[in-house]
């Protein structure tokens, strides 16, 4: 078995922990990166300044890395990509439904 020692940490950790551990921050940094965007949406009701084409790319791309992690059987990225995709989702429902609302009421 391989033990890394890490000295800052002053402990030594198994490689697959430590893969395990970047991977979980990974993924919830990257998710949860869009829920400051989806609060201020909401209590906004705009999005003016977010391209509908970079959250629609970004949803497909979030959606196919769901697909990859989905045939190599990683259920860290399954999960980070299914919750990343859903929230880019309702970011693009937003974007869709305030700007009709909006253009409803000019």
């Amino acid at each position: 078995m391989i033990v890394m020692v890490f000295p800052l940490l002053g402990q030594a950790v198994f490689p697959d922990l430590l893969v395990s551990m970047i991977g979980l921050a990974a993924a919830g940094l990257t998710t949860f990166s869009f829920m400051p965007q989806m609060v201020r949406t909401y209590r906004t009701k705009s999005m003016g300044d977010v391209s509908r084409y970079l959250m629609g790319m970004f949803a497909t791309g979030t959606a196919l890395w769901m697909a990859y992690s989905i045939f190599k059987g990683d259920l860290v990225i399954i999960g980070a990509n299914a919750t990343a995709t859903a929230f880019n989702l309702i970011l693009l429902h937003m974007k869709v439904e305030y700007r009709t609302k909006s253009a409803k009421v000019v």
